[in-house]
């Protein structure tokens, strides 16, 4: 009798855990397509060229890549930099689109033009997981950087606009 209450008893708080879930509100019904496909480079100094498509979603109040933050929306150039965009790559939770800024064919910085932000929590996930893949694409030098755990649709979204901006410019 013992074990029958138990099964039943466990049975109901699952189904109550179950029902109690709510999944991610933000997903949008279709990613916007292919948005700021725009990929052409820019050796001015101040501002780069082409800041991604009309309607691009940067977060705002962040810092610069490689002091721990990433940069919102376009990355400034300075001299002798040239500014390389990633194609806007669709995620479950919204495109997430790159700026590489070159020098002497080098990455020296990196700036987050597009990315998911439906809920709090998807700015959340890119201010924990933008950092650490801008950090490891310096490092690297190159597009084949490891994704962050807990960030994988961002993380694969970067690293799939990353790469496009890797072949065309550096």
């Amino acid at each position: 009798m013992r074990r029958v209450f138990l099964a039943i008893t466990g049975t109901i708080a699952g189904l109550v855990a179950l029902l109690s879930f709510k999944s991610h509100s933000g997903i949008p019904s279709s990613a916007a397509a292919t948005a700021g496909t725009s990929g052409g480079s820019s050796s001015s100094a101040g501002s780069a060229g082409g800041t991604g498509a009309p309607g691009s979603s940067a977060a705002s109040g962040v810092s610069n890549g490689y002091k721990g933050g990433y940069t919102s929306g376009a990355v400034k150039l300075t001299a002798g930099e040239k500014s390389v965009l990633g194609k806007a790559a669709n995620t479950v939770y919204g495109p997430v689109q790159v700026q590489l800024v070159v020098s002497n064919h080098k990455i020296v910085n990196v700036g987050i033009l597009q990315q998911p932000q439906g809920t709090p929590h998807d700015l959340q996930i890119g201010q924990l997981c933008f950092p650490t893949l801008i950090k490891e694409t310096i490092a690297a030098q190159s597009g084949k950087v490891d994704a962050v755990s807990g960030a994988t649709y961002s993380s694969g979204g970067y690293i799939q606009s990353l790469q496009s901006a890797v072949d065309k410019g550096l």
